[in-house]
């Protein structure tokens, strides 16, 4: 397989919301998680099963989902594109962000996406698409077996992946699907949260991400702050 590179949001290293993120799936945005992390959630084995699938992914939302690079462009033309994106815009709150159920697995999600948020993820979506080799038959087969709608399949067609522009909902994935007997995992989750982040995150960097292969982990190979003001996407 091919190395897939995605474009995340990542919190910025030691904020709250990494701190909490590292807490709850026990790695760094630069490394997979070790054999011998550990929890203080009260099941460390069924911690690592609950987290194995968003501990391979790494504490993100997806702006650009996972795709391999065409032909014509390489990945230090993507680092620089990412860059220059993120130069000249303005972070988004992500007030209300709090973890909550989400078709039966926990994830941060909001209580109210605003249009500034989508519009700034469907942007990424556009900007990098240039870069996207299109999807292999295997990987288009994997992605309809998820019951996509109609409005769903048109555009895992046009982009390689049916969850963007008004299907796009913010998320950070914190556990698999979750069984009845995990609604502690879920308390213990949401304990973390109020613990840790006291402030109103926002999404104020872009992260470029990178796996070698399927069965790597996605680690964060460069971040590139929202750094400049500007009236785009303001609220």
């Amino acid at each position: 397989m091919t190395k897939r590179f995605a474009v995340y949001f990542s919190p910025k290293a030691d904020s709250e919301l990494d701190k909490f993120g590292k807490n709850v799936l026990g790695r760094t945005a630069e490394s997979a998680r070790a054999p011998t992390a550990n929890t203080s959630f009260v099941d460390s084995s069924r911690w690592k099963q609950i987290t194995e699938k968003p501990a391979h992914y790494g504490f993100h939302a997806t702006l650009k989902a996972p795709f391999e690079l065409n032909e014509t462009h390489t990945a230090t033309q993507l680092l620089a594109a990412v860059e220059s994106f993120s130069t000249g815009l303005n972070p988004v709150s992500l007030n209300t962000l709090a973890p909550r159920n989400m078709a039966g697995f926990i994830a941060l999600t909001l209580a109210e996406q605003t249009q500034s948020l989508t519009q700034f993820a469907f942007s990424c979506v556009e900007q990098f698409e240039t870069f996207r080799k299109p999807l292999s038959e295997a990987d288009t087969k994997r992605r309809q077996q998820q019951s996509l709608t109609p409005r769903q399949e048109s555009l895992l067609q046009e982009f390689g992946y049916p969850y963007v522009a008004d299907e796009f909902r913010f998320h950070m994935t914190l556990s698999g699907k979750l069984e009845v007997q995990d609604d502690d995992y879920q308390h213990w989750v949401i304990e973390q949260y109020a613990a840790c982040v006291k402030n109103t995150p926002e999404l104020n960097q872009l992260a470029v991400y990178t796996q070698d292969d399927r069965k790597s982990a996605f680690t964060q190979l460069a971040v590139f702050p929202l750094k400049k003001k500007t009236d785009k996407f303001v609220e």
